[in-house]
């Protein structure tokens, strides 16, 4: 990594801002099909109870991110480390167990934010170069009239997200730094 300018992200962190956008997408698509069967379920009840399982459901999905990154990013590691020991960062320590450790939390919590400012900034440019003046339509423009904007939204996340690795990075580095003075 000492080769690369520190403006131009490694493909270290370009693996990761692919990985973490197929890991989004894979759960979106989990979560809308598990949404559908949730919600035939709860549609069975009253009124009342039904708008708020609807609010807790939609609050559970928008964090399962922060969990399932958490999860996938300790037993990635423990996979790594049993089966290829010398890709093992020098700064992380082995967390033995089922439960992800501090580290893989705020990994989680990272994913999820880098997913967050990613989506804004992706959606923010297409909307500044949209065909359509109306940015109401966004959506309607985005499923039918352009069939490729959903891909050059990934493309978008996806460079945003390694430049948000690449940051988060560089901020840990220069406090490893900070620390050892």
């Amino acid at each position: 990594m000492q080769n690369w300018p520190s403006w131009i992200p490694t493909p270290r962190f370009w693996v990761n801002a692919i990985a973490l956008i197929l890991l989004i997408i894979g759960l979106q698509y989990a979560i809308a099909y598990l949404g559908m069967i949730i919600f035939m379920l709860i549609n069975l009840l009253p009124r009342v109870i039904f708008l708020k399982l609807i609010y807790l459901f939609s609050l559970v999905a928008q964090l399962s991110l922060i969990i399932v990154v958490a999860f996938v990013h300790h037993w990635l590691h423990r996979f790594l480390d049993n089966f290829f020991p010398e890709s093992r960062v020098t700064e992380t320590e082995a967390t033995p167990g089922v439960l992800p450790s501090f580290l893989s939390w705020w990994e989680g919590l990272y994913g999820w934010s880098v997913n967050i400012l990613s989506t804004v900034i992706a959606f923010g440019l297409l909307g500044l170069f949209m065909p359509s003046p109306d940015l109401f339509n966004l959506l309607t423009v985005f499923k039918n009239e352009l069939p490729h904007l959903p891909t050059i939204s990934i493309f978008i996340q996806v460079i945003v997200a390694a430049y948000l690795y690449q940051f988060e990075y560089l901020v840990h580095q220069h406090l490893i730094a900070a620390a050892r003075h």
